[in-house]
């Protein structure tokens, strides 16, 4: 209940329902008919993604996003960070199809050779504009069923509401690469072109990996802003 009720907060943010703070935690029981515990974890789920900022004594205050399409907020995934911009992305899918895992792709995704897997390439585009090349892979002893209509929108809202599929931890780097003849076809850039490029590993709590992918950004003069919290290792 309280990552909806995250989300929740995370969409009155983008959409500047709230500008300054959040309402105190009282409100929000209020609002969402739900406990001050629920509540305190909804509130910590918005800070991880780089919305909040503490203040103590005086509260949650608004972290103001860039408002500028070449900001991309890792903190808030690629979706959430588009809203920021004036989003939402659109998708054109070029492949939807499934395969089986080689030494390549397992390496990858840390997974095994031979994992069953649903692959997703996609352009997704930002007010008309292409912002990046994705390529996407999902185990199906995981994630069983993919519906076309879920593949040309948002990929993890379908896996939290038909699967309650959550992420725990993601890891991700960020480097920059050529590219393939492939996908320079695709975005209609030169072979050997450089780019941004980010590759993902999704898992849940026990540790399983759920979606694994490499984005390749081609929106020209992106820039990224991350958010961490620090930690007194001395406490």
């Amino acid at each position: 209940m309280y990552r909806n009720i995250a989300q929740d907060i995370i969409k009155s943010i983008i959409t500047e329902e709230y500008q300054t703070k959040l309402p105190t935690e009282k409100v929000l029981m209020e609002r969402f008919d739900a406990s001050r515990n629920t509540i305190r974890k909804a509130i910590d789920v918005v800070f991880r993604h780089g919305l909040l900022r503490r203040v103590q004594g005086s509260g949650n205050f608004i972290i103001k996003q860039p408002q500028n399409n070449t900001v991309l907020n890792l903190s808030i995934g690629f979706d959430q960070a588009a809203m920021v911009a004036g989003g939402p992305l659109v998708s054109k899918v070029v492949t939807f199809d499934k395969l089986k895992a080689d030494a390549a792709l397992a390496k990858r995704g840390n997974i095994e050779v031979g994992t069953e897997l649903y692959r997703v390439i996609r352009l997704r585009y930002l007010k008309d504009t292409l912002y990046s090349l994705e390529e996407s892979y999902f185990p199906r002893t995981v994630v069983p069923f993919l519906s076309e209509d879920s593949v040309h929108h948002s990929i993890f809202a379908f896996l939290r509401e038909a699967y309650g599929v959550v992420g725990s931890t993601t890891e991700n780097y960020v480097h920059q690469v050529r590219l393939n003849a492939e996908r320079a076809k695709l975005v209609g850039a030169p072979t050997g072109d450089k780019t941004m490029c980010l590759d993902g590993i999704n898992y849940l709590t026990n540790g399983t990996v759920f979606n694994f992918s490499s984005t390749f950004f081609v929106y020209d003069d992106l820039e990224l802003y991350y958010h961490t919290e620090n930690i007194d290792l001395q406490e």
